[in-house]
């Protein structure tokens, strides 16, 4: 007599531990991706926090503490904060000042205390500054002091100018509405904020030009540029010497027949 098999179900315990499996697979897969999203969201928030008001250039003490004895080990820069410090560290960092290519200058804030804050100053230069912060104006030179580099920053470390020089001038700033010349030779009040940009031989004006988003440079006269300018003017015209002096009559050619 044949008798049937009947089969038996499986037991309960195999499909549990084949859930559990299953389940730590899926929470293994989601945790991953979880993992890599939140790492790409603080590279991109550290990124986001550069320039601002709690991000820091350098969160390392030690890094920061080393660039700022580099550049500021001085007492006349004790007017500069640590967020424009870092400022103008990013300027030197953006620009490979801190290590230069073989055969090229070596730039830093210069270490003559006299000097030291005639190469700095504050000032709302395109009108635009954020929450009462200033934008900030300074000079960095080659160790020969045959050239100079102008920067000027926002306070979110923008770098809003910068123009070479085959000198070592000075600056400092003046606010808006101050007598300067502007194309002329007559003292016109300034639209803005600006920047006085002075060498051995000559002084300009710095001022940000509103139509074009850029900064304009005007020379700015000296009282002899103005009394020889004027006396060039005035000058009258020399009369001219007469052409028609008397003139000795050309000599007559005589021509001989031929034989």
């Amino acid at each position: 007599m044949d008798t049937e098999q009947i089969e038996k179900p499986q037991p309960k315990k195999r499909n549990k531990i084949i859930f559990a499996v299953v389940g730590v697979v899926l929470l293994g897969i989601i945790g991953f991706f979880s993992w890599n999203k939140y790492q790409e969201s603080q590279y991109e928030l550290g990124d986001s926090n550069i320039g601002t008001e709690t991000g820091t250039l350098y969160p390392d003490t030690e890094d920061y503490d080393y660039y700022n004895k580099m550049l500021f080990d001085i007492s006349e820069y004790d007017g500069i904060s640590q967020k424009y410090r870092e400022g103008i560290m990013k300027v030197f960092r953006d620009n490979g000042l801190f290590n230069p290519d073989e055969g090229e200058r070596r730039f830093s804030m210069t270490k003559i205390k006299d000097r030291a804050s005639k190469v700095y100053s504050f000032g709302n230069f395109t009108g635009q500054t954020k929450n009462d912060e200033p934008e900030l104006a300074f000079l960095v030179q080659s160790e020969d002091a045959y050239e100079s580099k102008l920067f000027i920053i926002s306070s979110d470390r923008d770098v809003l100018f910068r123009k070479d020089y085959s000198d070592a001038p000075i600056i400092n700033s003046f606010k808006k509405g101050s007598k300067i010349f502007m194309e002329s030779e007559v003292l016109k009040p300034s639209p803005k904020d600006g920047l006085i940009i002075k060498n051995k031989n000559s002084k300009y004006a710095l001022v940000y030009n509103e139509s074009s988003k850029t900064f304009d440079e005007f020379y700015q006269y000296t009282n002899d540029d103005i009394i020889q300018n004027k006396i060039e003017r005035e000058r009258p015209v020399e009369a001219e010497e007469e052409v028609n002096s008397e003139e000795e009559p050309a000599p007559t050619v005589v021509q001989e027949e031929a034989p």
